[in-house]
């Protein structure tokens, strides 16, 4: 029996503020979003961009009865939003984390970038060009490591179910193919090639010439190439294989939990040094890190509405937290202050991060994916 499709927990992040369109049977749409038929193109750099541009429509004022207030009181923040630019250099000096969120005064959700503070916030995908499709919010985005696609998990009017990539540099949306079920995007380190599950069936596609390759399948609840590039890790709900690239079996890690335990949500961090999950099956959920060099060494916390994402920096995990601040929007309501609980795996410590550019634009909270753009050890 396949594997690949994953069941879906009962809890839900804090950081989500609603639902983005819907997946395939039970999935409940999580993380996210929406061309005025803009035509599915190829990648090569001979793209052009569409002709016709969408003018965005900023508001003429803001209400005092509601967030965007904060405007007055925050000068410095810009009231148009900033959107990211390819191969911008300082945009990508410093790692960066991926989301979803909201722009007040528009429809839908969207991606999002900002450094790891939260500052210098910038859109990566314009509202308009999700007309006639919506991104699978479940089935989480990946970013090539040079930072200029984006692999996406989208249900359109056209095509039904797809694999599509966002071009930053062309910003046009790629059809490598259609297709249902869990993704499970995994990208080569050259930035040529991501993998994928559809309709039951592995697959590899060829950025540089468009090429869509059928792969022999890893069965899994989840697969992660590790950063050497040559090992993929399988959850396999209560442990985890290891396979070769082509596909083969090197290692079976039985991590001691009975058939009635599930790892939800498992993740790799970036430096393939932890796997962590949520588990389901025995009592009251907790978050487990496990170390991957000694599998039963092993690091647990209750569960907690937020959950954690691998920092860029080793050894230590985040998790999103708010409160009211002591300042008070126009409608005389506290504003709500974001912040980052970092976590040591290592001495246990923790400490807060105070997020900075909260509640610009009426964003509010935000769904947090994970890191990019991490080029050295932390």
């Amino acid at each position: 029996m396949s594997l690949i499709s994953v069941k879906k927990s009962t809890f839900k992040s804090l950081l989500t503020t609603g639902l983005l369109t819907k997946s395939f049977s039970h999935c409940a749409v999580i993380m996210l979003l929406s061309v005025a038929t803009l035509q599915l193109t190829g990648c090569g750099d001979d793209v052009k961009p569409p002709e016709k541009q969408v003018v965005e429509e900023q508001p003429s004022r803001f209400s005092k009865d509601k967030k965007t207030h904060r405007h007055s009181y925050h000068p410095e923040w810009p009231k148009e939003v900033r959107n990211e630019v390819y191969g911008d250099k300082e945009t990508f000096s410093t790692p960066r984390i991926l989301f979803n969120a909201k722009v007040e005064w528009m429809k839908r959700k969207t991606l999002f970038s900002a450094r790891m503070d939260g500052s210098d916030r910038r859109r990566i995908i314009p509202e308009a060009a999700f007309e006639g499709r919506g991104l699978i919010g479940s089935h989480t985005p990946k970013r090539s490591p040079d930072n200029r696609y984006i692999a996406l998990s989208m249900d359109t009017t056209e095509h039904g179910f797809t694999r599509e990539l966002w071009d930053t540099k062309t910003q046009q949306f790629i059809l490598m193919s259609k297709g249902y079920g869990y993704a499970h995007f995994n990208w080569t380190k050259d930035s040529e090639n991501v993998i994928f599950y559809a309709s039951g069936k592995h697959y590899n596609y060829h950025v540089p010439t468009k090429a869509l390759t059928e792969r022999p399948i890893i069965y899994s609840n989840g697969l992660f190439l590790l950063p050497d590039g040559k090992t993929f890790l399988a959850d396999k709900k209560n442990k985890y294989w290891l396979h070769d690239f082509n596909g083969d079996v090197i290692e079976k890690v039985d991590l001691g939990f009975n058939t009635q335990f599930t790892m939800q949500y498992l993740k790799v961090s970036p430096f393939g040094d932890y796997i962590s999950f949520l588990s389901e099956g025995l009592g009251y959920p907790k978050y487990y890190w496990v170390n991957l060099s000694d599998p039963s060494k092993r690091i647990t916390k209750p569960f907690k509405t937020g959950g954690y994402f691998f920092s860029d920096k080793k050894n230590k995990v985040l998790s999103p937290a708010s409160r009211d601040s002591t300042e008070l929007m126009g409608n005389g309501r506290p504003y709500p202050d974001y912040y980052f609980i970092e976590l040591d795996l290592i001495t246990k410590q923790e400490r807060e991060i105070l997020l900075k550019e909260s509640n610009i634009w009426g964003m509010g909270t935000i769904y947090v994916f994970g890191v990019f753009n991490i080029k050295d050890e932390q």
